[in-house]
């Protein structure tokens, strides 16, 4: 599978919708005692923008993020589990970087929590700054 050629840049909210849902629906799924994960991720950002990895014209992943003070800030990185094993995550992270670049941006900054993706993140040359224990309680957050 190729996806790395089908990676665009887009505004379109119909994608950030299927991202935003797929995430809010994970996070409900793991941790349900925790409303505020569809509460926090329902606000939103006026200037989001995303990445998204299609299939045959379907969005099987992507990143929604927002420029902040010269940075890319990444609220959300998801994909689809159906397609977790074809480096779609590395593909759009790499988009990302390279969008940084483009645009003259500091770096990227993003969290993860303990149940996510830290060791992704990792891989992908991220460094930890931060550790916030409950947050919200009986969670980690990574920065």
């Amino acid at each position: 599978m190729n996806v790395e050629q089908n990676i665009i840049i887009s505004n379109n909210k119909e994608y950030e919708e299927i991202i935003r849902k797929g995430i809010k629906d994970f996070n409900n799924k793991n941790h349900p005692e925790h409303p505020i994960f569809q509460i926090y991720r329902e606000k939103g950002y006026n200037d989001s923008f995303g990445f998204y990895a299609l299939l045959d014209n379907q969005v099987i992943g992507g990143i929604i993020a927002h420029k902040k003070m010269q940075w890319l800030d990444i609220d959300i990185l998801y994909v689809n589990p159906n397609f977790r094993e074809n480096k779609i995550g590395s593909h759009l992270v790499n988009k990302a970087t390279e969008y940084c670049k483009q645009e003259d941006l500091v770096g990227i900054h993003l969290y993860t929590l303990d149940f996510q993706a830290k060791g992704f993140y990792e891989k992908q040359g991220f460094k930890l700054i931060a550790e916030i224990e409950n947050w919200p309680k009986g969670i980690t957050r990574y920065e």
